[in-house]
């Protein structure tokens, strides 16, 4: 009995999602179109897909491609493959990830992806509808990690799951959270005297954490995505040009919260904390943004978990503490 091809390849590999090069067409070069209509007729019952012919010399490296709207568009049947074909060419090999030969088709707007060896021998191709289930597959993955689950490890199947056990894996989140909570009053308690003398200080507390929250979270997304997209990329290239656009952002933000609380106010050290502060904050935001989710990554954990209580807390402690650090030294 001949083995699966699959079961040979990791799964979610670009190995165990393709159809062998027997099950597209394929055809060497020199072949006239002629002989390409011929193929097609006679084997049209085989071939799995017909979106994209593949051309290859008597050693089966791939040498090109061209779509079957391409072989309809020409009509002299004397022509060439060689003259219709697209030389250059985007392949995956075996043992690329799923979700990278998915992506890699998405911005590349193919229908369907090659798949070579190291030699450029063709082996197969990864068709539409198995990218579109790909990419459908790894959306929800994606969502799922951002919400703190596992989508192809353990994650909380309330249906299944006693009450205690889901109390047991919720509750250590939760208390990390309410621990962080209570350092962070004792950080406003410090504080007291300042904000004794100037109780407007309090009503922008939720404004500094807000903010600091939003650019940790837009942090957090980007490098999460980012990975996927980019698997080798410098992180410390990527985290200062994060660093750098959070810093004009947050100059313009910080600039625009201070003229408006002056005009509503009328009190330019108000204005002057709050919009330093601000500035503190964001930037703040961006090491607990990109820094977590780059540890857990690093310690082979899920890197959305930055997402949750962690991030969300220590970002809150940091923000909190700077904004009331800057308006006693001002005030």
């Amino acid at each position: 009995m001949k083995p699966d091809i699959h079961s040979v390849y990791p799964k979610e590999s670009a190995g165990d999602v393709m159809v062998e090069r027997s099950r597209v067409p394929t055809v060497p070069l020199g072949t006239t179109l002629s002989e390409v209509r011929e193929l097609l007729s006679k084997n049209g019952r085989v071939y799995e897909s017909v979106g994209y012919i593949y051309v290859t010399d008597h050693g089966m490296h791939l040498r090109g491609v061209f779509s079957i709207r391409e072989f309809f568009i020409h009509q002299n049947d004397k022509e060439r493959v060689d003259d219709i074909m697209q030389k250059s060419i985007v392949t995956v090999r075996l043992h690329t990830h799923q979700e990278r030969a998915a992506l890699l088709a998405l911005q590349h707007n193919l229908k369907s992806l090659p798949v070579v060896d190291k030699d450029d021998v063709f082996l197969g191709a990864i068709l539409a509808d198995a990218l579109l289930k790909i990419l459908d597959k790894e959306a929800i993955e994606d969502v799922l990690r951002l919400r703190g689950m596992y989508f192809n490890g353990p994650y909380d199947d309330l249906l299944q799951m006693s009450i205690f056990e889901s109390v047991k894996h919720r509750f250590p989140w939760l208390l990390f959270g309410l621990l962080g909570g209570l350092v962070a009053a004792a950080i406003v308690g410090m504080f007291q005297e300042t904000l004794s003398q100037n109780l407007i200080l309090a009503s922008f507390i939720p404004l500094i954490a807000y903010m600091a929250g939003a650019v940790g979270t837009q942090m957090e997304i980007f490098i999460i995505r980012d990975f996927a997209l980019h698997p080798t990329f410098s992180f410390l290239k990527y985290f200062f040009k994060q660093l750098s656009v959070v810093g004009l952002i947050g100059v313009a933000v910080s600039a625009t919260a201070g003229i408006i609380t002056f005009f509503l106010h009328g009190n330019a050290r108000i204005s002057l904390v709050l919009g330093t502060s601000l500035l503190f904050a964001m930037l703040f935001s961006v090491l607990t943004g990109l820094i977590i989710p780059y540890v857990f990554r690093k310690l082979d954990l899920d890197p959305a978990n930055g997402s949750g209580p962690t991030a969300t807390i220590i970002q809150d402690i940091l923000s909190v503490f700077v904004y009331l650090l800057v308006a006693s030294f001002i005030l």
